[in-house]
């Protein structure tokens, strides 16, 4: 028995005990089929009632958005800095015992070589100079900007000797911020290497001209 048939027995009820007029019968079936008629009138208006409720309320939350104004622009993504691939960014002197010995220029590093300036002495290393632009950090750092133990600045900005090389394992590793949020990389290796050294590296480095 669906519903409208429960409310049409509901309603049938209502005649138990009612006595039909003289010469008259009560027609069952068409006091079901009116009561039926009335369950689905009113289901009818309920639902005009919900569908009107809802676009009173969605109208009213269209008013307010309107009322408030747009929102906020989204902030744009920050970008990574890039090299002239075509030019040396930095220039890097003889310093702490080592010399330059190659530079390969690129857009997300520049990437000086360095030998020992004298052969045949106690210091047998070798060293590498890693310029990054702002933005940009070497594959091991893990996409964290540098931080250890803090060493002298580099030309008036912040350095650090790194607990953990980036560049090398087993290095000795300094890095420093040449400017706000472009870091570089001096990384020594082998026998007679210490943090002065690195450290006096680091200070051989500077942009070129018109860098």
């Amino acid at each position: 028995m669906d519903d409208q048939d429960k409310e049409a027995v509901r309603l049938l009820g209502a005649l138990r005990g009612f006595e039909a007029p003289a010469g008259g019968a009560v027609d069952t079936g068409r006091a079901v089929r009116s009561g039926r008629r009335r369950v689905r009138a009113r289901r009818a208006a309920a639902a005009a009632s919900t569908a009107a409720a809802i676009a009173a309320i969605a109208v009213s939350a269209a008013l307010a958005q309107r009322a408030a104004g747009p929102g906020p622009e989204p902030r744009p993504v920050a970008s990574v800095e890039r090299f002239d691939a075509r030019r040396h960014a930095f220039t890097v002197g003889s310093a702490g015992g080592f010399a330059p010995q190659s530079y390969r220029p690129g857009r997300d590093v520049q990437r000086i070589t360095l030998r020992v300036e004298h052969p045949g002495g106690a210091l047998r290393a070798d060293g590498i100079v890693e310029m990054y632009p702002a933005g940009g950090l070497p594959p091991g750092s893990g996409g964290r900007p540098p931080a250890g133990r803090r060493a002298p600045d580099v030309h008036g900005h912040r350095a650090y000797f790194l607990p953990s090389p980036v560049l090398r394992p087993g290095a000795v590793e300094l890095a420093w911020e040449w400017k706000p949020g472009a870091w570089g990389f001096v990384s020594l290796k082998g026998q007679g290497v210490d943090e002065e050294r690195a450290q006096r590296v680091a200070l051989s480095v500077l942009p070129a001209a018109g860098g």
